[in-house]
Parts: structure tokens; sequence; C-alpha cells
């Protein structure tokens, strides 16, 4: 997955324990004090433990120069308060505006809730009342960070064809995004320079791997040469996102189109996208916070009467199991059709300008009809149809999973207005 250790926030856990802080009790009804540090030390350690955070950022505070000494280089705090004790240095704490967690225990959140009267004039600073509540805010902050920071390979000769305000109204084209443009020679010249050898072998692999259908092994060749091109390009740019503005421009230059190529890059963890950059940042977000496969698609149909929509695209992350097709039965062309499998999904628009629609559905059919439709077409049931009406364009993304709460909290921290 494109996602990795290194992007991961810096948390700084802080339990607020000051002389006599208490635990819940084994049965879980109450609480009861522990005095003895090495106790306390361990009941903290399990506490991480359970959370799979670092033990060894781990802060004590027992009394308030605890909270003088602290070192404030972190990207967040969480803190677990286990005591009555008041700490006024949490106040300069939170001034610093980087957000902080309060919490106590599992289902314990009384002692945090006392802490946050004093703390809540701070928006950076929350309660939360489980553990998964921290797993959930962890996810949201490093999806954050992730989509702040990660440089995106943008494929794109500058022959913007598709006329209209919404083409520069996007954010990857209004460079809301952390973007390098790829040089179009130079993507051609690698294209033309991959071995040929080594492109029939992986040409051979895929349509082993597959059901073929139209296309031959040069047909597939080429898709494997411009798959190994795309991929060269990328890894030199130092990142694994890439997107294709529009792949028609580069239709006649390569001789083939992009789509089986971008459907293999996502495979390989290169999450890759293609249309009008506008379904980008929907991608982002449920890749960030999912690390799963992510499918973008313009919207095809949509069906009132049961609320259902449905997406097509060409570009489908498949795994293996495609059936080769031609693109829109036209001959020299590479896709792949995957059925993607029925299940509850999230789905986000974004369209033009900083504003997000994003709603919960289920697939409940996938197909390839043929004909000048791209190969897989897929049918969601909305949940909450009324949201079809607030979609701002045509693109979207969608990953299998409920990830909607968290989706709205990252798109709203990045200052998109969801709708």
């Amino acid at each position: 997955m494109s996602l990795k250790k290194g992007n991961s926030i810096k948390i700084k856990p802080l339990f607020l324990l000051g002389s006599n802080p208490s635990f819940v009790r084994e049965d879980g009804l109450g609480f009861r004090d522990i005095k003895e540090e090495s106790e306390q030390d361990a009941k903290t350690d399990e506490i991480l433990r359970q959370l799979e955070m670092d033990m060894e950022a781990k802060v004590l505070i027992r009394k308030e120069e605890d909270l003088h000494r602290l070192n404030t280089e972190a990207d967040a705090f969480i803190i677990f308060v286990h005591s009555m004790k008041r700490f006024p240095s949490l106040i300069t704490l939170a001034s610093l505006g980087l957000p902080i967690i309060l919490t106590g225990e599992e289902n314990a959140p009384g002692d945090a809730l006392d802490i946050f009267e004093y703390l809540a004039d701070y928006n950076n600073v929350e309660v939360v009342f489980s553990f998964e509540e921290i797993r959930e805010r962890v996810r949201v902050l490093n999806a954050l960070k992730w989509i702040r920071e990660t440089k995106i390979c943008v494929f794109d000769r500058g022959e913007h064809l598709l006329e209209g305000a919404c083409w520069l109204k996007n954010p990857l084209l209004r460079e809301k995004l952390r973007t390098e443009y790829i040089d179009p020679s130079d993507f051609e010249r690698r294209y033309k320079k991959v071995d040929k050898r080594r492109a029939v072998n992986l040409a051979k692999q895929w349509m082993k791997e597959s059901k073929v259908i139209e296309p031959s092994l040069e047909e597939v060749t080429k898709s494997a040469s411009l798959y190994l091109a795309m991929r060269e390009i990328i890894e030199a740019k130092g990142t694994t996102i890439a997107y294709v503005l529009w792949c028609g421009q580069f239709t006649e230059m390569l001789g083939t189109k992009m789509c089986f190529a971008i459907a293999k890059l996502n495979d390989a963890g290169y999450l890759t996208g293609c249309w009008r950059g506008e379904n980008l940042l929907p991608m982002l977000i449920l890749h960030a916070l999912s690390t799963k496969p992510v499918f973008f698609g313009e919207v095809h149909m949509y069906h009132n009467r049961d609320g259902v929509i449905s997406l097509r695209h060409c570009a489908v992350p498949g795994r293996g199991s495609y059936v080769l097709r031609r693109w829109r039965d036209k001959e020299g062309t590479v896709t792949g059709y995957w059925e993607m499998p029925k299940g509850e999904v999230t789905l986000v628009n974004s369209g033009i300008g900083d504003r997000i629609v994003v709603m919960k559905g289920e697939v409940i059919d996938c197909r390839d009809i043929g004909g000048d439709n791209c190969r897989t077409t897929v049918w969601i049931k909305i949940e909450g149809r009324e949201l079809i009406h607030r979609i701002r364009g045509r693109e979207f993304a969608l990953t299998y999973g409920n990830y909607l709460k968290e989706t709205k909290e990252v798109a709203t921290m990045l200052q998109v207005e969801v709708i």
C-alpha cells in the first residue's frame, strides 16, 4: 500500500496520574486507587498496548513540574486522565494549537470530562469515550497528514480539451495539493525505451492470470510497456501516487489506451487515478482512511424510484482476476473488466470548488454492459437518497467499508465544506 509508516503522525501519550490515580476495576463496575508506581507503569503500558501505541513515548504526569519539563515536539497529544487533580499547565499546552484528545480508560470518561471543563474553549481539544474512538481519531489525523504531505505525480500534456468552468475549479488544478508534473517528452522516451522482453514476459503473466477475450499478446505488451514506464517515472519522483489528467490526450502518442496500465499500477500499490481531477481528493481521503484500493468512476445512470446510482470506469483495481477486453470495442486497446463484489461502500463526490458530498451505499450489481461504455459498471443503492441531488459533478471515488464519519472529519479539517 502507498501509506507508509513514515507518514504516521507523532503522538505523545500523557497520563495524568497526580498523587493518587484511579483505574477501572477488573469487573468494570467501578474504580480502584493504585499508589504503587510500578503498578501504575504496568497499567499504563497495558493501555498503550491495547491501542498499539508507542510505549516509549509515554509520559507520566504526577505533579505540575512534570508538565513544565514536557517535550512538546509532537503532532498530537492523547491525554489519559486518571486523577481529579487540576493541572493548570494544560492550558498552556492547549494554546499550542496541536490536536489534543482527552480520554480515560475504556468507557470511563468522567475525569476526562472534568478536565475538559477548563479546556473547552480550545477548538483543538476534544473528549473521546472509548478506545475505538481514539483509533478513529488517530486514523483521521494520520490521513490528514498524509494528504497534506504526499506528492502526486501528474501525467498531463497541458492539452485541456475538455472546456468549461469545472475543468479549472477542481482542487488538483488549483494547486490545492502537492503535485509534480511529469515531462511528456520524458514519458514518451521512457515508454519507447522499455525492455521489450521484460514487457512481453509481464504481458504473458497478466494474460495467464486473466480471461482474455479480444486483446492479442502484442496489444497487452503495449499496456505492460506503459505500466513499466509509468512505474519508473512515479518511483523516480519519489512517490507512490499518480494522476492522469484525461488519458485520451496520450492515446496517439502511446498507440494504446492507458486503462489497464492504470489498473495494474493500483494493483501494485501505486494509487493512480484518471479523468478531470475531480475524483482525486475523494480518492486520497478514502485511501488514506482505509488503506484499501479505491474505485473511481463517473455517474452513468440514476434510478430515482430505487435510489440506485450506477458508476462506470475502465481502470478498476481487480487484483489479477480480470476479463481482458478492448476499450469500448476499439481495436488495439486493452482494458480489464473486474466484477466488483456486493457489499457496503463509502462514496465521495467532489466536483468543483471546496465542497464535498459523502454517502454510504451498498453495491448490488456489477456488469460489463458492452457497447460504447466503460467495461465495469457498478450499481449502488444509496443510503439517504436525497444526497444524490447535492452532488457537485460527475466524478466519484468509493471504497468498501463505512468511513462516513471519518471522511467528513478529514474533509472539514482540510477546509472543504461537507454538503
